[in-house]
């Protein structure tokens, strides 16, 4: 099985579904990561807290922890993505390129303005894809004024470990974000989502549209 997670920035996908790429992975299948900024930051003030070239190595560290070898990196705006054809052109590229069976996007109703174009373009690319899910937003993704609805969980008990070591390789999000609180913030969502399913840790998707199988390849497990 082919899953594409599409992301806005280096550590979105680790954040919201790290732990399922890595299940993935273990399992076998095959995994590709599409992120559309380098992820450099500069604050309000335009100091810069994260440069471009500490972003990338910090998110293949991250990537690589998963498991993932299959990653790419464009060159969007970090805070300016937005629902336009470039950007839902530059996915379904990517889309048809590797043929996913399986995409994860972000949230369309994220509060970063970037999350919400990434998620909207990714839905206008994926129009002819049949299995789509939104992961989940976590902080420092921030809160939206529609909730997030859990519809589908991956119980990522086996994988916690490696997701949570994929988020210390981004060093300077870890500091920006409180260090080990930061930390203990995911792992604590994970715990949550875990104990809703009876299970010890997992991640939570929205579905947007998803494909029911028989065989082994359709499933997600």
């Amino acid at each position: 099985m082919k899953i594409l997670a599409v992301g806005a920035h280096l550590d979105d996908v680790e954040i919201a579904c790290g732990g399922t790429l890595a299940k993935a992975v273990e399992s076998g299948h095959d995994v590709c990561v599409l992120i559309m900024s380098k992820s450099g930051y500069t604050n309000k003030e335009g100091n810069v807290q994260r440069s471009d070239e500490d972003a990338v190595q910090e998110g293949l560290n991250a990537l690589h922890t998963l498991g993932i070898e299959k990653i790419e990196i464009l060159d969007f705006p970090t805070k300016d993505i937005p629902f336009q054809s470039d950007v839902v052109n530059a996915i379904d590229l990517r889309i048809s390129e590797f043929n996913p069976d399986i995409i994860f996007t972000h949230h369309p109703f994220d509060t970063h303005q970037a999350h919400v174009g990434v998620s909207n373009a990714t839905i206008a690319a994926a129009r002819r894809k049949n299995t789509v899910f939104f992961y989940e937003p976590i902080s420092p993704s921030g809160r939206s004024y529609v909730a997030f609805r859990p519809q589908l969980y991956v119980d990522i008990e086996s994988t916690i470990d490696k997701k949570i070591d994929s988020l210390r390789e981004h060093k300077s999000e870890y500091n920006k974000f409180g260090a080990e609180d930061w930390v203990t913030g995911v792992h604590s969502r994970c715990g949550y989502r875990g104990y809703e399913i009876g299970r010890k840790y997992a991640e939570a998707f929205e579905v947007l549209r998803l494909e029911m199988g028989f065989d082994e390849k359709c499933s997600i497990l």
